[in-house]
């Protein structure tokens, strides 16, 4: 890949590890919102030139309207930054809005989505040993004598039922499909359909929560026992509502983005090989 101008706008510890992968590869990388000391708004305007690569964070947009910066003071709007690149550019990002993707198109801009199905099959991954970090810093037994419900079967749910299972875990899989629940099976863990969690939800230690919208509800909620906790692995609108939970005293610790917060080092890297595979992939083809 030839050496390029990197602007990494916003995000969060991904971000940072992001920048330092790709200035090791050689390129230059500046940063904007991921500082709380460079996120002056005429500096951005400097910063991005015709030979920029502009890098957003995942997702884009939490909101629809501003960048995702979390670790800055300011807001930057989507509609500030479109006026600020042009066709020249690229544009990296991961779960770029429909709008926002739209507006790209209208301008001639390229823009690429990194949150790709690799790049989510490995994030599920990272998302799983975040899953058993939040498990080990909630209980006080040792985490193979413990009884897990993972409710959902999809990447995540898959990941972190294999992850328990190599501790030695006792793991039951909640799925709504017969390929899911028998795949987990095979994988070594006991199977049930969802609709028999509120019937078994009084023998776990942990549930782990993937699906989202709400399946834990008050039939399942007053079986729970006081000592067992929710952990909330899905995006809004969530497995379980907090408020109803808190009714019958059961714990729930919501957890987004674990990736960020545990396996930020191997999340950034991620996706700096998947942009740089990217350049690989598109100088084979010129």
């Amino acid at each position: 890949m030839k050496n390029s101008n990197f602007v990494i706008i916003g995000g969060d510890k991904r971000q940072k590890y992001l920048g330092e992968y790709l200035k090791k590869s050689g390129n230059s990388v500046e940063t904007y919102g991921l500082y709380d000391w460079d996120d002056d708004s005429e500096r951005l305007k400097a910063l991005i030139t015709p030979e920029s690569v502009i890098i957003l964070p995942l997702p884009v947009s939490k909101n629809g309207k501003t960048v995702f910066m979390p670790f800055s003071k300011r807001e930057l709007l989507l509609s500030r930054l479109l006026n600020l690149i042009n066709s020249e550019n690229k544009v990296f990002g991961g779960m770029f809005s429909g709008e926002f993707s739209n507006a790209l198109n209208e301008k001639h801009i390229p823009f690429y989505d990194y949150y790709d199905s690799e790049f989510v099959s490995e994030n599920a991954y990272l998302t799983a040993f975040g899953t058993l970090k939040i498990i080990l810093e909630h209980i006080d037994f040792a985490v193979s004598l413990g009884k897990f419900a993972i409710t959902g079967y999809g990447r995540v749910g898959r990941e972190t039922a294999d992850l328990l299972k190599k501790l030695s875990c006792d793991v039951t899989v909640f799925a709504r499909s017969e390929e899911a629940l028998l795949d987990a099976s095979l994988r070594g863990c006991k199977a049930e359909e969802l609709r028999r969690l509120p019937t078994t939800a009084d023998k776990f230690d942990i549930i782990i929560n993937t699906v989202p919208y709400r399946i834990i509800d008050g039939e399942t909620l007053i079986k729970i026992r006081p000592d067992c906790k929710i952990i909330e692995l899905a995006s809004a609108p969530f497995g379980v509502s907090p408020e109803e939970a808190e009714k019958y005293s059961v714990s729930v610790i919501k957890a987004p983005g674990l990736p960020g917060k545990y396996t930020a080092k191997t999340a950034g890297e991620l996706i700096g090989k998947k942009i740089v595979k990217t350049f690989q992939e598109e100088e084979k083809d010129e």
